[in-house]
């Protein structure tokens, strides 16, 4: 399986590599978290329209064993959408 890594708008990611849900900081120099697949629970996602100029975003809130938290701009939803579908069907 793929490795699925989703850039957050503020230097943080998320990386999904099969088995594990890391999340890094600093532009991936520091990792904040790391949780088992197994733990999964609930990934939401809330649209936020852009105002002023500035481009649409998308909150997301991953509920594993930890809770980790991701802003996101437009490009990354493909990527978002893909790790959701991974972490659905490690739940099945």
């Amino acid at each position: 399986m793929d490795n699925i890594e989703v850039t957050g708008t503020n230097g943080e990611r998320l990386l999904f590599d099969g088995a594990t849900v890391a999340k890094f900081r600093h532009n991936g120099l520091q990792e904040a978290a790391r949780n088992p697949v197994s733990t999964y629970r609930d990934l939401r996602v809330t649209h936020r329209p852009g105002r002023r100029g500035k481009p649409d975003t998308y909150e997301v809130l991953l509920a594993m064993s930890s809770f980790m938290s991701l802003t996101i701009d437009a490009s990354q939803k493909p990527q978002l959408d893909a790790l959701a579908e991974a972490l659905e069907r490690s739940k099945a």
